[in-house]
């Protein structure tokens, strides 16, 4: 799979064939990147792949690096099982703010509800995402989307320089 940069200005794209992705030039006192992935279960490793990618030119550590990518794949697990239309993609956004020292980790979807921490049984096979993400995690939460259709579930780690 190729990428095809596209200059606009002082942003540009990168095209890559079932990812959207756009990076606007970065402030300062932030690194940013976000993009819109399209909903279904091939789509957990892009995020990941687009995190280590642009993560390690920042100077993040790879310890940092490894929680990250267990707590993205949680919250773009749940985003995907999240029910929705099936035409409406997931968005992504990754920021490393340095001022803080923290990475921040959004993924928004346009499912109705609220994520929430479960506490399945020993037997139970799924459930436990929201405590990884709870454990591993300096904070998370969850804002409603702009328009009021879905919402983004965030999550901080440190992430010192």
């Amino acid at each position: 799979m190729g990428s095809t940069p596209i200059a606009r200005g002082n942003a540009y794209q990168l095209r890559t064939p079932g990812v959207a992705l756009a990076m606007q030039p970065e402030p300062s006192d932030a690194h940013e990147i976000t993009c819109r992935l399209p909903r279904h279960r091939s789509t957990v490793p892009r995020p990941r792949a687009l995190l280590y990618a642009t993560v390690v030119g920042w100077g993040v550590d790879q310890d940092v690096l490894d929680t990250a990518e267990l707590v993205l794949s949680e919250l773009v697990t749940n985003a995907l099982r999240a029910r929705a239309p099936g035409d409406r993609q997931v968005g992504l956004r990754i920021a490393h703010l340095r001022e803080e020292a923290l990475l921040r980790l959004e993924v928004s979807d346009a499912g109705e509800g609220l994520p929430r921490v479960r506490h399945p049984g020993e037997d139970e096979i799924g459930g436990r995402g929201l405590m990884l993400v709870d454990a591993l995690t300096y904070r998370w939460g969850v804002q409603e989307r702009e328009g009021g259709i879905g919402k983004t579930v965030w999550a901080e780690i440190k992430a010192p320089v």
